[in-house]
């Protein structure tokens, strides 16, 4: 009876009590749930997405940056003269550069693809031979043409805007191209007839400078000389250059010989270690013979060359005979012969021969030869840029 009475006191008379009240609670609970949960996400989705991107970016960028690394590589090893294959793989923690190397008309193309993860970028570089000296064969010969005998070969390339002939057991381990015929000689690569001419790679104006090069060092007359300390250049020579029985010349300078240059029983004649890894120059207006174990030599460092080059064109310029070293005989008028066992490095002339076992063993250095005070020579960067 008593709670009867306390009911009744709670509630007027004709209202009844309300029992959705909690339910009411409930509702607003779950809209506040739910526009909260809307408004979270609708804050969480633009931020995940620029998260995506971000990191999406940062792998095509990895990507971008993979490919130009490859590239940068090849170029760095054709400017540096080192072997390159057609297609090299570059691995850099689980990613790769894969770059393909082409030769064009006028150079290289070095086109590289960078991946990372799925995402992959290209980049491509367009290589120009470089103007100046650089010799691109074991052989390159003029019109006079190549001939090569009794086990007579080369190492690398030859280019002939003659003939090439061959017989005995002669080779060419690279390829052979010539103007006219190629017959009698074991070629390892590609043999092309019927080529283009090409130009000798180093001008008159050239050879000029540098015979003006070696004469502001002065002028002094013929020049026998014996013993191993004697030091020469820059020099012109109005006359011969005589070394023998061990012999030896260091060149600190071009040489200009306006004679005869006579090498024998084994003298030398090396760069200065102040060449480094550049090259130096002996210009020869007479005949040039090189006999019984006589040799060349660098200044010590890698792909360090003396360039033997002969201006005569009475008929034999150079004329070589057991051993030689490291040197580039160079006679765009003349005719070098080698022979018994002679070697070196490249040969360039007019027309060239070759026998006895004489072998030409090319460096892939010699493409970017740098000769004191002379043009550069290798490749130049003609374009560069991202592609499809």
């Amino acid at each position: 009876m008593i709670q009867d009475l306390r009911f009744k006191n709670k509630y007027k008379a004709g209202q009844a009590p309300r029992l959705d009240s909690g339910q009411a609670m409930m509702v607003a609970t779950m809209f506040f749930l739910i526009i909260s949960i809307t408004i979270i996400f609708g804050l969480v989705g633009p931020i995940v997405r620029q998260q995506q991107l971000s990191s999406q970016l940062l792998t095509s960028r990895q990507s971008y940056f993979l490919a130009e690394s490859g590239v940068e590589d090849v170029v760095f090893r054709l400017q540096t003269g080192e072997t390159v294959g057609t297609t090299e793989v570059l691995n850099l923690n689980g990613s790769s550069a894969t770059t393909i190397t082409t030769n064009t008309s006028a150079g290289k193309d070095v086109a590289a693809t960078g991946t990372v993860r799925t995402l992959m970028r290209k980049v491509k570089v367009e290589l120009l031979l470089g103007e100046g000296v650089a010799f691109h064969y074991g052989i390159q010969v003029g019109a006079g043409g190549f001939s090569l005998s009794n086990n007579a070969g080369v190492n690398g390339n030859v280019y002939s805007n003659g003939n090439i002939s061959g017989s005995n057991g002669s080779f060419i381990t690279g390829d052979a191209s010539a103007v006219g015929s190629i017959t009698g000689v074991s070629v390892s690569g590609e043999s092309q007839t019927g080529v283009s001419s090409q130009a000798l790679p180093i001008t008159d104006t050239q050879i000029t400078d540098w015979k003006n090069e070696a004469a502001a060092g002065g002028t002094v007359g013929n020049q026998t000389l014996s013993g191993d300390d004697n030091i020469l250049g820059p020099k012109k020579i109005n006359g011969n250059l005589t070394l023998g029985n061990g012999d030896t010349l260091t060149v600190t300078g071009t040489l200009w010989i306006t004679g005869n240059l006579v090498l024998s029983n084994s003298s030398i004649i090396k760069l200065s270690s102040g060449y480094a890894s550049g090259d130096g120059v002996i210009i020869v207006d007479g005949v040039s013979t090189l006999s019984n174990g006589s040799t060349f030599q660098g200044s010590g460092s890698a792909n360090s060359y003396i360039m033997l080059l002969s201006t005569n064109n009475s008929g034999s310029a150079i004329s070589l005979d057991n051993n030689a070293g490291a040197v580039i005989l160079y006679a765009p008028n003349g005719t070098v012969e080698l022979s018994n066992g002679a070697a070196v490095k490249q040969i360039s002339a007019k027309t060239i021969s070759l026998s006895n076992n004489a072998t030409i063993t090319y460096e892939q250095g010699l493409v970017d030869a740098a000769f004191t005070n002379g043009p550069s020579g290798g490749y130049t960067v003609s374009n560069w840029l991202e592609v499809e």
